[in-house]
């Protein structure tokens, strides 16, 4: 075929792709020009030279001449597709660090047969190339007339906004020679449409002009109008009719679209690139979006306004107020999407984000969803009642236990108690077992449902770890969790019966008993946690005690990491023997300046504890305090900010009494999961350390995997009322008061400008 003329010539196995040598390649692109699944082939033409970005391999570069022959070909089945792909490559060299040399001359050679296309006489190519031009900024001063010049002649609605969406992406790449014309034609297209062209000129000219930002009104009214022409636009789209009841169809995507698009970081943003944070304006502007459209008559319009109160509300917390009382009426909407997202929002936020909200109001309306069967998603069996179910638990209402009472005795698969949702939004509950977590006073209620399951393998971990959190109340499952001991589920097991402490004297053999699983990550772990759940039953510190001296011999390198990789597994027992532990001082304070992030938090918990030197451990530990007044929010850093807020440490310094001041006066939520979540079991044992209650809690849907990485303002109020006090107790050991003023910042971590905030 001549559109692959030349293939053979290339040694593709000399090239590389996202997984590693191209030598299927040529294989792909025979699919796409000449096999039965073309659209297949692209696919996977794409998840190997494209992949998710982030370069542009030599691969890229020597299929980029096959890949504009065919966008050019009538006789190609997927040539929007090709397009594509084509666009995403050529914005994807604009900034990727690794780009391969032999790119910019094949780009130049391909571009102008793909600037041709715009004449091309298929309406879905021509839609599909306004999107693939807008990222070749390098050539925008070529790009931006050619589709100016296009638009007299251009009669398909889509591709119209397409040229405007694109010559706005385009503007920042134009120079002196083309950029005035360029702006002038967006201002007089925005100011003499007021329908959906009108709508793209406002987002254009905010995407060229940094400081323009768009007509929220002029907005509003275009989104009321017609917007079906938006779904064969490529910036916004439609959803699949199947998927529409849940995820919204064309309108909903266009609200959403344009929310983003007010909060982006750069021109041409979208989900993937927007800033969830961007400034209060922008928080505002996606909050004024949402609410003209809340109340919508039509559900699409209704379920992108819901939609973008879970962005707004899971990122900043003083629109709560004005939105709470749409979100209630939501609850009771007929559009079940609707319903769930509301549901969802009314379960996490807490009451006092809305004080104008009547005492027991929350309450009556998740009881009202228990009963409403509506699906989650088109897959599983998640339903509105479970969100009503989790909202109430938070609450420790008991009107949510017949419904988890049925759920424990139903279908239960383990992702469910293991995992859960993902964010940054799903409309799903929270893993079961942080459903149940809180509900320890109805565990009389509750337990013989879970009794009844601790012995399937894939549930008994998480069960465990629910039991856990109970402690003593769990005790009547003592005899559940004794055989545990001998299976995969051995180490949450232990955690379980020494939460429950004495109550679980008769699981001491057990404990003692050994035991040398296949599982290596169990085995490790047992070491530690098997003896320290002994001490925790027996009151017998002896076996902990050995064990620690022998993990501290086998363990350490350079950067303090522990052979299994977790520190908590020897930490948090060392923390919690306390002065039984001071042999090991010396060892916990050469931890104190290791690398790595959790063994250095952890050993100023275990060493103030051990010690009971504050001073030090506070020095450690308020570091950490900084760089989240600064913005940069990882699990770790509220893990030292828990163990401040224990008896002993306080602030430290006045600096640090700025820093969470800052943190409590800013309306930015903060959660962990901005850098990523800690491990399972980091997560685990950090959050049963004591103190373990967060500053502020706020499991919204971004946080539904780690509810433990909000912060709960009472934590660091207490901190501070409580802790300057005891700032000059406890001199560092050593002399180090000699008098010398000290910046309240350590090194390296200057103090944050206004716009730091929590």
């Amino acid at each position: 075929m001549t559109l692959l003329r030349g293939l053979d010539d290339i040694d593709w196995t000399a090239l590389q792709h996202a997984y590693g040598p191209a030598g299927d390649v040529p294989g792909l692109l025979r699919g796409i020009a000449e096999g039965p699944d073309p659209g297949d082939d692209l696919d996977d033409l794409d998840v190997r030279i494209f992949h998710q970005g982030g370069f542009v391999c030599s691969a890229a570069t020597a299929a980029l001449p096959f890949l504009t022959a065919m966008a050019g070909s009538p006789a190609i089945a997927v040539r929007p597709g090709v397009l594509e792909l084509i666009g995403r490559l050529v914005r994807e060299a604009n900034t990727a660090r690794g780009v391969d040399g032999g790119w910019p001359d094949a780009w130049a050679a391909a571009f102008p047969r793909v600037l041709a296309l715009l004449d091309d006489p298929d309406v879905a190519v021509r839609r599909e190339l306004t999107s693939a031009l807008s990222g070749a900024r390098g050539d925008a001063d070529a790009v931006v007339p050619a589709l100016r010049g296009r638009w007299p002649s251009e009669d398909d609605g889509a591709v119209r906004i397409g040229i405007v969406l694109a010559v706005g992406e385009l503007a920042e790449g134009c120079t002196a020679d083309v950029l005035p014309e360029a702006l002038g034609w967006l201002r007089d297209l925005r100011d003499a449409d007021s329908g959906q062209a009108g709508l793209a000129a406002q987002i254009a000219l905010a995407d060229a002009v940094g400081a323009q930002r768009p007509d929220l009104g002029a907005l509003v009214e275009a989104v009321r109008g017609d917007v079906a022409v938006w779904r064969d636009v490529p910036w916004v789209g439609d959803t699949r009719a199947d998927l529409a009841e849940f995820h919204g169809g064309a309108a909903a995507r266009l609200l959403r679209w344009i929310a983003f698009r007010l909060a982006a970081s750069s021109p041409g943003a979208d989900a993937e690139d927007a800033d969830p944070t961007a400034p209060v304006a922008a928080a505002g502007a996606r909050t004024d979006l949402a609410a003209a459209f809340l109340g919508a008559p039509d559900a699409d319009r209704r379920i992108g306004a819901v939609m973008i109160v879970a962005d707004v509300l899971s990122h900043w917390r003083s629109p709560a107020r004005r939105l709470a009382p749409g979100l209630a009426r939501a609850s009771a909407d007929t559009a079940p999407a609707v319903r769930a997202y509301a549901t969802h929002l009314l379960a996490a936020l807490d009451e006092d984000e809305n004080d104008a909200e009547p005492p027991g109001t929350r309450l009556g309306l998740l009881a009202a969803r228990l009963d409403d069967d509506a699906r989650l998603f088109r897959h599983g069996d998640g339903r509105v009642a479970d969100l009503a179910a989790w909202g109430l638990a938070r609450r420790r209402d008991p009107r949510c236990l017949p419904r988890l009472i049925d759920r424990l005795g139903g279908e239960l698969p383990a992702f469910d108690l293991a995992s859960g949702s993902s964010g940054p939004f799903s409309p799903g509950p929270p893993p079961m077992r942080h459903v149940l977590a809180p509900l320890g006073g109805h565990a009389g209620v509750l337990l013989p449902a879970i009794r009844a399951r601790l012995g399937e393998p894939g549930l008994a971990r998480g069960l465990a770890e629910v039991l856990e959190k109970w402690g003593p109340a769990a005790a009547p499952a003592v005899p559940d969790l004794v055989p545990l001991l001998r299976t995969d589920a051995a180490v949450h097991a232990a955690k379980a019966l020494a939460a429950i402490g004495p109550a679980a004297a008769g699981a001491a053999p057990a404990l003692a008993a050994p035991f040398e699983p296949e599982n290596d990550w169990v085995a490790r772990q047992g070491k530690v946690v098997r003896p320290w759940a002994f001490w925790k039953v027996t009151g017998d510190p002896g076996p902990l005690l050995a064990a620690v001296e022998d993990h501290f011999g086998r363990a350490g390198s350079e950067d303090g990491c522990f052979e299994d990789g977790d520190p908590a597994a020897v930490l948090g027992p060392v923390a919690d023997l306390g002065p039984l532990a001071a042999v090991h001082a010396a060892r916990l304070r050469a931890l104190l300046d290791v690398r790595a992030d959790w063994t250095r938090v952890m050993a100023a918990h275990a060493y103030q504890r051990v010690t009971g030197d504050t001073r030090t451990a506070a020095d450690v530990l308020s570091r950490e305090v900084h760089e989240l007044a600064r913005g940069r929010y990882l699990p770790v850093r509220w893990a030292a900010t828990r163990y401040l807020t224990e008896p002993g440490p306080g602030p430290g310094t006045p600096g640090v009494q700025r820093a969470a001041e800052t943190l409590l006066g800013s309306d930015r939520r903060t959660a962990g999961e901005a850098a990523g979540a800690p491990s399972p079991r980091t997560a685990s044992c950090a959050s049963s350390r004591p103190g373990s209650s967060l500053i502020r809690r706020i499991p919204l849907p971004i946080v539904l995997n780690s509810p433990t990485t909000g912060i709960r303002r009472g934590m660091i109020t207490r901190w501070l009322t409580n802790g300057m006090s005891r700032r000059t107790a406890n001199p560092r050991p050593g002399g180090s008061d000699d008098g010398r003023r000290r910046s309240p910042w350590p090194r390296r971590s200057r103090p944050p400008s206004a716009r730091c905030s929590s």
